[in-house]
């Protein structure tokens, strides 16, 4: 997958952390496609939690490198 040589070779921080995003979604895209395949609603958990962190590590990261701190 293309994000995750991204992530490993990326050739700033912010190219690794959009890039690690975007491995985030494509996992919880996939629990939701097994969610749905079978029935299953403690998989689409996962993949809602999956989406959450991910995106609240981006925006917490992101506010890192903009203002040095993070509250």
């Amino acid at each position: 997958m293309p994000s995750t040589y991204r992530v490993l070779y990326g050739p700033t921080l912010p190219d690794r952390i959009a890039a690690s995003d975007a491995v985030g979604n494509v996992l919880a895209m996939i629990f939701a496609l097994y969610a749905f395949q079978g029935s299953s609603i403690y998989l689409m958990d996962v993949a809602m939690l999956l989406s959450i962190i991910s995106f609240v590590g981006t925006v917490i990261v992101a506010k890192y490198l903009d203002t040095g701190e993070v509250l």
